[in-house]
Protein backbone atom coordinates (compact mmCIF):
# COMPACT_ATOMS: atom_id res chain seq x y z
CA UNK A 1 0.00 0.00 0.00
CA UNK A 2 1.30 3.08 -0.91
CA UNK A 3 1.94 5.65 2.20
CA UNK A 4 0.18 9.18 2.53
CA UNK A 5 2.10 12.20 4.50
CA UNK A 6 0.40 12.58 8.06
CA UNK A 7 1.16 16.62 9.10
CA UNK A 8 -0.11 17.65 12.67
CA UNK A 9 -0.73 20.64 13.83
CA UNK A 10 -0.80 21.33 17.08
CA UNK A 11 -0.67 24.34 19.90
CA UNK A 12 -2.62 26.84 22.17
CA UNK A 13 -5.12 29.26 21.87
CA UNK A 14 -3.91 32.15 19.30
CA UNK A 15 -0.94 30.85 18.07
CA UNK A 16 -1.96 31.14 14.66
CA UNK A 17 -1.99 27.89 13.43
CA UNK A 18 -4.87 27.40 11.02
CA UNK A 19 -4.00 30.28 9.21
CA UNK A 20 -0.14 28.65 8.85
CA UNK A 21 -1.43 25.50 7.75
CA UNK A 22 -3.61 26.92 5.00
CA UNK A 23 -1.20 28.34 3.76
CA UNK A 24 1.21 25.10 3.71
CA UNK A 25 -1.70 23.39 2.21
CA UNK A 26 -1.50 26.52 -0.71
CA UNK A 27 2.50 25.94 -1.02
CA UNK A 28 2.05 22.37 -1.70
CA UNK A 29 -0.81 22.38 -4.01
CA UNK A 30 1.59 24.93 -5.81
CA UNK A 31 4.37 21.89 -6.12
CA UNK A 32 2.28 19.52 -7.42
CA UNK A 33 1.29 17.41 -4.08
CA UNK A 34 -2.19 16.21 -3.04
CA UNK A 35 -3.20 17.55 -0.15
CA UNK A 36 -6.07 17.65 1.95
CA UNK A 37 -6.61 19.48 4.99
CA UNK A 38 -9.18 18.66 7.99
CA UNK A 39 -9.22 19.45 11.56
CA UNK A 40 -10.53 18.40 15.01
CA UNK A 41 -12.90 18.60 17.03
CA UNK A 42 -14.77 17.37 14.12
CA UNK A 43 -13.60 16.18 10.74
CA UNK A 44 -13.75 17.84 7.14
CA UNK A 45 -16.46 15.71 5.29
CA UNK A 46 -17.75 13.66 9.09
CA UNK A 47 -21.32 14.45 9.69
CA UNK A 48 -20.98 12.40 12.76
CA UNK A 49 -17.73 13.58 13.62
CA UNK A 50 -19.18 17.50 13.32
CA UNK A 51 -22.04 17.24 15.73
CA UNK A 52 -19.73 16.28 18.19
CA UNK A 53 -17.82 18.91 17.59
CA UNK A 54 -20.99 20.63 18.59
CA UNK A 55 -21.08 19.20 21.87
CA UNK A 56 -17.96 19.69 22.97
CA UNK A 57 -17.37 23.25 22.08
CA UNK A 58 -21.05 24.66 22.93
CA UNK A 59 -20.60 27.07 25.79
CA UNK A 60 -24.08 26.30 26.80
CA UNK A 61 -23.17 22.00 27.97
CA UNK A 62 -21.67 21.79 31.09
CA UNK A 63 -19.52 18.85 29.73
CA UNK A 64 -17.14 16.82 32.62
CA UNK A 65 -14.40 16.40 32.44
CA UNK A 66 -13.51 12.45 31.96
CA UNK A 67 -17.60 13.10 29.64
CA UNK A 68 -15.61 15.62 27.56
CA UNK A 69 -12.39 13.35 26.84
CA UNK A 70 -14.78 10.63 25.67
CA UNK A 71 -16.15 12.87 23.01
CA UNK A 72 -13.19 13.72 21.48
CA UNK A 73 -12.02 10.64 21.54
CA UNK A 74 -15.25 9.36 19.70
CA UNK A 75 -15.07 12.26 17.04
CA UNK A 76 -11.72 11.12 16.62
CA UNK A 77 -12.75 7.35 15.54
CA UNK A 78 -15.28 9.06 13.26
CA UNK A 79 -12.58 10.98 11.70
CA UNK A 80 -10.00 8.73 11.27
CA UNK A 81 -12.15 5.95 9.88
CA UNK A 82 -14.05 7.79 7.25
CA UNK A 83 -11.63 10.66 6.41
CA UNK A 84 -8.17 10.45 7.64
CA UNK A 85 -6.72 6.77 6.50
CA UNK A 86 -8.75 6.55 3.38
CA UNK A 87 -6.65 10.12 2.00
CA UNK A 88 -3.89 8.51 3.67
CA UNK A 89 -4.11 5.41 1.99
CA UNK A 90 -4.77 7.55 -1.41
CA UNK A 91 -1.12 8.67 -0.77
CA UNK A 92 -2.34 12.26 -0.05
CA UNK A 93 -0.30 14.96 2.54
CA UNK A 94 -2.69 15.01 5.18
CA UNK A 95 -2.79 18.52 7.28
CA UNK A 96 -4.66 18.05 10.52
CA UNK A 97 -5.21 21.08 12.15
CA UNK A 98 -5.45 19.14 15.93
CA UNK A 99 -5.39 15.45 16.58
CA UNK A 100 -4.96 13.69 19.03
CA UNK A 101 -2.11 15.37 20.69
CA UNK A 102 -4.61 18.17 22.06
CA UNK A 103 -6.57 15.54 24.12
CA UNK A 104 -3.10 15.43 25.84
CA UNK A 105 -2.49 18.62 26.50
CA UNK A 106 -5.91 19.92 26.96
CA UNK A 107 -7.84 16.95 28.62
CA UNK A 108 -4.25 15.04 30.02
CA UNK A 109 -3.00 18.66 31.01
CA UNK A 110 -5.49 21.28 30.92
CA UNK A 111 -8.53 19.05 32.99
CA UNK A 112 -5.99 16.95 34.87
CA UNK A 113 -7.20 13.89 33.78
CA UNK A 114 -3.10 12.81 33.19
CA UNK A 115 -1.78 11.94 30.25
CA UNK A 116 -2.23 8.08 31.01
CA UNK A 117 -5.82 8.03 30.92
CA UNK A 118 -5.99 10.24 27.53
CA UNK A 119 -3.91 7.79 26.15
CA UNK A 120 -5.92 4.91 26.96
CA UNK A 121 -8.86 6.49 26.01
CA UNK A 122 -7.96 6.96 22.70
CA UNK A 123 -5.72 3.89 21.84
CA UNK A 124 -8.90 2.42 19.98
CA UNK A 125 -9.50 5.87 18.34
CA UNK A 126 -6.36 6.53 16.43
CA UNK A 127 -6.50 3.14 14.96
CA UNK A 128 -2.75 2.66 15.16
CA UNK A 129 -2.18 5.56 12.69
CA UNK A 130 1.34 7.63 13.06
CA UNK A 131 1.75 10.96 12.30
CA UNK A 132 4.95 11.81 10.04
CA UNK A 133 5.16 15.24 11.42
CA UNK A 134 3.64 17.57 14.35
CA UNK A 135 4.74 21.55 14.34
CA UNK A 136 3.64 22.40 17.53
CA UNK A 137 3.21 26.48 17.77
CA UNK A 138 4.90 27.64 20.75
CA UNK A 139 3.57 30.71 22.67
CA UNK A 140 3.12 32.42 25.75
CA UNK A 141 -0.78 31.84 26.84
CA UNK A 142 -1.34 35.33 27.98
CA UNK A 143 -0.23 36.13 24.49
CA UNK A 144 -2.05 33.34 22.95
CA UNK A 145 -5.17 34.50 24.25
CA UNK A 146 -4.95 38.52 23.98
CA UNK A 147 -4.40 37.84 20.58
CA UNK A 148 -7.67 35.77 20.65
CA UNK A 149 -10.02 38.26 22.61
CA UNK A 150 -8.98 40.61 20.14
CA UNK A 151 -9.34 38.90 16.71
CA UNK A 152 -12.48 37.36 17.39
CA UNK A 153 -15.82 37.49 19.29
CA UNK A 154 -17.49 33.61 19.33
CA UNK A 155 -14.98 32.47 21.98
CA UNK A 156 -16.07 28.63 22.14
CA UNK A 157 -15.92 26.55 25.93
CA UNK A 158 -12.19 25.88 25.95
CA UNK A 159 -11.20 29.32 24.36
CA UNK A 160 -12.91 30.55 28.21
CA UNK A 161 -10.95 28.44 30.18
CA UNK A 162 -9.03 30.46 33.10
CA UNK A 163 -4.72 31.31 31.95
CA UNK A 164 -3.95 28.54 34.64
CA UNK A 165 -5.73 26.30 32.43
CA UNK A 166 -4.05 27.12 29.35
CA UNK A 167 -0.69 27.51 31.16
CA UNK A 168 -0.70 23.72 32.12
CA UNK A 169 -2.06 23.05 28.17
CA UNK A 170 1.35 24.51 27.03
CA UNK A 171 3.25 23.02 29.58
CA UNK A 172 2.03 19.53 28.68
CA UNK A 173 2.47 19.95 24.80
CA UNK A 174 6.28 21.07 25.74
CA UNK A 175 6.82 17.12 27.39
CA UNK A 176 5.31 15.76 25.02
CA UNK A 177 7.84 17.48 22.50
CA UNK A 178 10.78 16.96 24.76
CA UNK A 179 10.04 13.10 24.90
CA UNK A 180 9.57 13.09 20.92
CA UNK A 181 12.04 15.66 19.08
CA UNK A 182 12.29 14.19 16.31
CA UNK A 183 8.53 14.00 15.29
CA UNK A 184 7.53 17.25 16.91
CA UNK A 185 8.99 20.47 15.84
CA UNK A 186 8.50 23.39 18.12
CA UNK A 187 7.67 27.28 15.85
CA UNK A 188 8.26 29.81 18.04
CA UNK A 189 5.01 32.30 16.82
CA UNK A 190 6.05 35.16 18.74
CA UNK A 191 7.73 36.80 15.71
CA UNK A 192 6.07 38.03 12.58
CA UNK A 193 3.61 35.86 10.67
CA UNK A 194 5.61 35.89 7.40
CA UNK A 195 8.26 34.27 8.86
CA UNK A 196 6.56 31.52 11.06
CA UNK A 197 5.06 30.67 7.80
CA UNK A 198 8.17 30.69 6.19
CA UNK A 199 9.98 28.32 9.03
CA UNK A 200 7.00 25.56 8.89
CA UNK A 201 7.30 25.24 5.30
CA UNK A 202 11.22 24.43 5.60
CA UNK A 203 10.45 21.69 8.51
CA UNK A 204 7.79 20.51 6.18
CA UNK A 205 9.62 20.49 2.71
CA UNK A 206 13.04 18.75 4.75
CA UNK A 207 10.80 15.73 6.46
CA UNK A 208 8.79 14.94 2.89
CA UNK A 209 12.80 15.01 1.35
CA UNK A 210 14.02 12.65 3.82
CA UNK A 211 11.35 10.49 3.63
CA UNK A 212 11.13 10.91 -0.25
CA UNK A 213 7.57 11.33 -0.35
CA UNK A 214 6.02 11.00 -4.18
CA UNK A 215 9.11 9.42 -4.66
CA UNK A 216 7.89 5.61 -4.62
Amino acid sequence: MKKGFFLILEGCEGTGKSTVGHWLEEKLKEKGYPVFFTREPGGKGSPVAEKIREIILNKENNVLPLTEAYLFAASRAQHVNEIIIPHLKNHEIVICDRFVYSSYAYQGGGRNLGLEKIKTINSFAIENIKPDLILLFDLDPKIGLERKYQNRQDLDRLDNENLEFHIRVRETYLQLAREAPELIKIVNVNKPLEEVKQIALTIVNQKLEEINYGQH
